[in-house]
């Protein structure tokens, strides 16, 4: 590496970088990858939202049905889940196969 009238060492250019710069760089990664990952998360809680909404259709609880009776509820909902867990496994294998499983290891 030459020197310089004043002593100096000369570096290429590409070595000089703000030390700042690699930080500011891991920072805007960071803050892409936080961004995205919300992104699909509030992506499959609307595509959850949308199946819900398909499920309580199929599961006859929309339009001209009645309110419910407090009695009802709880077959209501519990006829709805049923459904839309069908439909879950249909759009999701993986976590289907991941719950069968978790019940695999609760029976051992």
């Amino acid at each position: 590496m030459g020197h310089d009238e004043h002593g100096n060492t000369h570096e290429h250019d590409q070595d000089h970088s703000h030390p700042h710069e690699h930080e500011v760089e891991e920072a805007l990664e960071e803050a892409l990858e936080i961004d995205t990952q919300s992104q699909i998360f509030l992506e499959m809680r609307r595509q959850n939202l949308e199946l819900l909404r398909i499920a309580t259709e199929v599961a006859g609880y929309t339009g001209e049905h009645g309110p419910l009776k407090s009695g009802d509820l709880r077959s209501a909902l519990r006829n709805i889940w049923d459904v839309f867990s069908e439909f879950y496994t249909w759009v999701d294998p993986e976590e289907d196969e991941e719950d069968d499983e978790d019940e695999e290891e609760e029976e051992e």
